[in-house]
């Protein structure tokens, strides 16, 4: 049976099947393409009609790929990732010189460290153009396979299925307890978790994998919070850590700035060592942008260290 793919089909069947095989819905697919429902339910149609078959099983919750829109939609992000790439060449043979590079940035790692890699960035990468993109690892990862993003940055979690990417442990992201400067806490000669339970303690948004990880931690040193605030907005919980007489459970790396100019410092409280480790994730070999954007990293990183706000992991 000839189909005459080649001919029929066009960049923009490719697009919807690869948004319907990420987000399993019509609704937040068409949302994520900024096209109306019916809009990507024809055009969806019309791919199931040019390769002879439904490719998406409805369901109330959604839709799932049967086994010829997994086929398709494999095939779509390939082809979607080369002609990003073909975007990408054109760029740089019309920029000479230029160079760029897509980060997806996890929100710690957008907060505490890219920032500062780009205030000190060398001569040479300060001639990079960059595109940064905040989000969670279940957009960034998706994003980074079908060539949307180059690099990813930030904490690093075991993917859930194997996958082709690279992930480079580069540090690790101590949680500490963490206050302002001149909070009361810091005038007591000796600190115990009932000390700490009479402030009201900012924790991260419920349902995340850091608040996960930083209820885990206060149980260790059984800290169960009276009162606490819980936000997913990491200018809102600085904001109110130097505002107020708050603590807060973080990664240090995400108020990085701030210890450092000693706005916020860190509770001196005994906490129990846990790995967390961060750094990035690429696909295939990295490009030269990618390759400088590393340096810079590993340099901040150093700093960072220097001051024990991250550690540095081993080299692997």
């Amino acid at each position: 049976m000839t189909r005459y793919l080649e001919q029929r089909l066009k960049i923009r069947h490719l697009r919807v099947i690869d948004a319907l095989e990420e987000h399993k819905s019509l609704l937040r697919a068409s949302q994520a393409l900024r096209v109306s429902q019916p809009a990507l339910s024809r055009t969806l149609q019309e791919v199931e009609e040019i390769v002879g078959g439904e490719l998406f099983e409805r369901h109330p919750r959604g839709v799932r790929p049967n086994a010829m829109g997994l086929l398709i939609a494999s095939r779509a992000r390939t082809l979607l990732h080369t002609i990003r790439e073909m975007e990408t060449d054109l760029d740089a043979m019309r920029d000479g010189q230029k160079r760029s590079i897509r980060v997806g940035v996890l929100p710690v790692a957008a907060h505490g460290l890219l920032p500062a890699v780009l205030a000190h960035a060398n001569s040479e990468a300060a001639h990079l153009s960059f595109e940064v993109i905040e989000g969670r690892n279940d957009q960034l990862t998706p994003a980074l396979l079908s060539g949307e993003i180059d690099v990813v940055l930030g904490r690093l979690y075991p993917p859930e299925l194997p996958d082709e990417l690279t992930r480079r442990v580069l540090y690790h992201e101590p949680i500490s307890l963490i206050a302002r400067a001149d909070h009361p806490l810091f005038e007591r000669a000796t600190l115990t978790p009932a000390d700490i339970q009479r402030y009201p303690i900012i924790l991260p948004a419920v349902a995340t994998r850091m608040e996960r990880d930083v209820s885990d931690l206060l149980a260790t040193i059984d800290l169960q919070p009276d009162r606490s605030i819980q936000s997913s907005s990491v200018g809102f919980m600085r904001e109110l850590l130097l505002s107020g007489n708050f603590v807060s459970a973080i990664p240090r790396i995400l108020v990085a700035g701030d210890l450092a100019r000693d706005t916020l410092r860190i509770l001196p409280i005994a906490l129990p060592p846990g790995e967390r480790p961060a750094g990035m994730i690429y696909r295939g070999a990295l490009s030269e942008a990618g390759t400088l954007l590393l340096s810079e990293v590993a340099g901040e990183l150093a700093r960072l260290a220097e001051s024990d706000i991250v550690e540095i992991a081993e080299r692997n």
